[in-house]
């Protein structure tokens, strides 16, 4: 059967005369009843036959429409689209007039037309046309992304969606709220996401959960809602090596924040046992997630130097209060509510959506100092930043009771030392970096380098001993962490001669980076890129260049 056609469309002849016509020849109408002169506005544009009935012909009685005959027509300069076959087309399946479907879902508009609208049920048809369970999704998606980037406040979150049982969501911002957040759960591996139509990038779900986004973020009011599906999209475009693209996403997203004035708040000492209201801490905590994924894809060489879209906090204002910490072995979450300064010390502890916070805040420090235009700078000047990197990391040392409960806070603040770092060293002739040199700069450099590349190494070794045992521990993981290890691989390929156990250290994080490729497309590329490297590694483009810090860890050559 043709899309857009139901079994109703066909009208069979009568059973009891045997001369009648083939259903596919248009039914002759009675004499005595009245007809209109022509056809009706709808089937005019839309090229569909009509019966001219009156008061309304019979397919706009049937589609529940307003059937009109006095109208000028004038011929259309675009195809018409109508959102029954605009969800089938997103969404990858087709759409008509089903039993008990709601008829919104069905009826069908022009995009011209005042009334057009995206429906929640439409986005939800991608679930059922999959026998996914979205409530399931949903699920997953708090026990794996929500720690790190809790911007769904999961007891509001649970209201909203209360009243829905096992049917459709009401809301259509809700119902792509959730279709992103199944989005983001998806594996690069083909054996772990719904791939049936190609790359991940050319998942239906998310080529619909694109255009929807665009169609509302035009067309309606800017709400908390659209900016988490914006700040979700972008991370999926990042994780999954689309990367313009998600730089455009995440501005879009912050283009809404700004109209909203979204903002994370100010701290008050007085406020301390203050209780915020859902309402409050969502909004808070959608700018740092916001914040958080807008310095994360600066990881990547050909955005890092682009400028930042969210306005960087200041030490006065609030990290988020509420903060979750998944317990993995009760599989039950611990909410506290803590009140600090994006200023608070390091040794305070803290969870991971907010110690990935300041995490964020240190690499925007790192980013504006590689983007200074003030020229060669000593090691000296990055000192501060030193400091408050190692402090971090030794703080979450102390605190987690393994490396992979901070391993993206981990990876974030090695990029953070390994852009400082390298930032200086490119400034200097490469052969002057090696043990023996007098260059006290360079020797605070390599030290610099030797302890970030330690830290890369122990994190990574503790995570693939995780892994070969339980495949599960990718879940979390976040686009950042493959890039740290890239960064470090790359760093450990033009300085083996100065550090130590250059070969075995290079084999573990080499072996993370496979493992990182099973969930995030990025990291297979990734993979790629040190492959090729290894080839051409004597050869002058390769990792032996002696010129590679003289064009920076930021070259993608």
């Amino acid at each position: 059967m043709p899309p857009g056609f139901s079994n109703s469309a066909i009208v069979a002849p009568p059973s009891s005369s045997r001369d009648s016509k083939s259903p596919m020849e248009p039914i002759k109408t009675e004499p005595n009843l009245e007809r209109a002169h022509r056809a009706c506005e709808k089937c005019t544009r839309t090229k569909k036959k009509c019966d001219k009935a009156l008061p309304a012909c019979s397919r706009c009685t049937r589609l529940a429409t307003t059937c009109c005959y006095d109208f000028v027509y004038t011929a259309p300069a675009m195809t018409m689209v109508e959102p029954a076959a605009l969800a089938g087309y997103l969404l990858g399946s087709q759409t008509g007039d089903k039993p008990g479907q709601n008829p919104a879902a069905s009826r069908q508009h022009s995009i011209l037309d005042p009334d057009f609208d995206v429906h929640a049920e439409s986005i939800m048809q991608f679930f059922a046309s999959r026998s996914l369970n979205w409530r399931d999704s949903c699920d997953l998606y708090f026990r794996t992304i929500h720690p790190w980037l809790s911007i769904v406040h999961h007891e509001r979150f649970a209201r909203s969606v209360a009243d829905a049982g096992d049917a459709t969501l009401r809301r259509p911002e809700l119902a792509l709220l959730v279709l992103c957040m199944q989005l983001v759960t998806q594996y690069a591996d083909s054996g772990n996401s719904d791939q049936s139509s190609g790359p991940i990038m050319k998942l239906p779900a998310y080529m619909a959960a694109k255009r929807i986004f665009a169609v509302m973020r035009a067309m309606g009011e800017p709400n908390l809602e659209l900016i988490q599906c914006g700040i979700l999209l972008g991370l999926f475009e990042f994780g999954h090596g689309d990367f313009n693209r998600a730089y455009i996403t995440i501005g879009d997203a912050n283009t809404m924040a700004e109209l909203v004035q979204l903002r994370p708040g100010k701290y008050a000492e007085s406020d301390r046992d203050a209780m915020p209201t859902p309402e409050q801490e969502e909004r808070r905590s959608t700018y740092w997630g916001l914040l958080i994924v807008d310095r994360l894809l600066h990881a990547e060489c050909r955005i890092m130097t682009l400028p930042f879209h969210v306005a960087a906090p200041v030490e006065d204002d609030l990290l988020p209060t509420i903060n979750v910490i998944w317990d993995k072995h009760s599989q039950t979450p611990n909410t506290s509510i803590q009140h600090h300064p994006a200023s608070v010390q390091p040794s305070v502890s803290l969870g991971i959506f907010q110690r990935l916070s300041q995490c964020a805040i240190l690499l925007t420090r790192a980013i504006e100092l590689d983007q200074a235009p003030s020229g060669p700078q000593s090691v000296g000047a990055f000192s501060e930043l030193d400091v408050a990197t190692r402090a971090l990391i030794e703080a979450m040392f102390w605190q987690a009771s393994r490396w992979g409960e901070y391993q993206e806070c981990f990876a974030t603040c090695t990029c953070v030392l390994l852009q400082i770092y390298c930032h200086h060293l490119h400034t200097i002739p490469a052969a002057q970096i090696h043990p023996h040199t007098s260059n006290v700069d360079v020797l605070k450099a390599i030290a610099g380098l030797n302890f970030t590349v330690r830290i890369i190494t122990d994190t990574t070794t503790d995570l693939n001993d995780h892994l070969s045992r339980r495949p599960d521990l990718l879940a979390p993981c976040c686009p950042v962490t493959p890039y740290s290890a890239y960064h470090c691989l790359r760093i450990l390929g033009n300085l083996e001669h100065i550090i130590p156990d250059a070969d075995t250290r290079f084999h573990d994080i080499y072996s993370s980076l496979h493992f990182f490729a099973k969930r995030w497309t990025s990291a297979e590329h990734l993979v790629q890129k040190v492959e090729l490297f290894l080839i051409e590694k004597d050869t002058a483009t390769g990792f032996s260049d002696p010129d590679y810090f003289n064009r920076g860890t930021s070259s993608d050559s």
